[in-house]
């Protein structure tokens, strides 16, 4: 899938065309590379020259994982996934704490009640 942009006329925004788009009406003169472009997913405008189009499109063909993953993601989700995770860390550590010397206690006493009958 080719990533889209839109363009600058001076008159008006053009768009979404992509990347092979931008290339072919440079060619024909339609734009220049001063002409004010940004990616469709973007509110970043930058002049065309500023671009490298040929990177855009391989970026877009073979995504990184970050890319992917902020695409596809569903971020409350995720916040809320990581939140239950740490509540339950903090109760595990938290019981672990106070349960810890209980149960050392309960041991001793069940140690010595053992000792006394023996």
């Amino acid at each position: 899938m080719a990533r889209k942009f839109f363009y600058d006329t001076g008159e008006k925004k053009v768009g979404p065309v992509t990347g092979h788009d931008l290339l072919r009406l440079r060619a024909e003169g339609n734009i220049a590379n001063d002409t004010w472009v940004r990616r469709a997913d973007s509110s970043t405008w930058r002049r065309l020259s500023e671009v490298d189009l040929h990177k855009e499109e391989e970026e877009e063909a073979h995504p990184s994982l970050l890319r992917l993953l902020t695409r596809h993601l569903n971020w409350s989700s995720l916040l809320l996934f990581i939140a239950v995770i740490l509540v339950l860390g903090a109760l595990l550590i938290g019981l672990v704490y106070v349960a810890g010397p209980l149960l050392l206690i309960l041991l001793i006493v069940w140690l010595l009640s053992r000792l006394i009958r023996g």
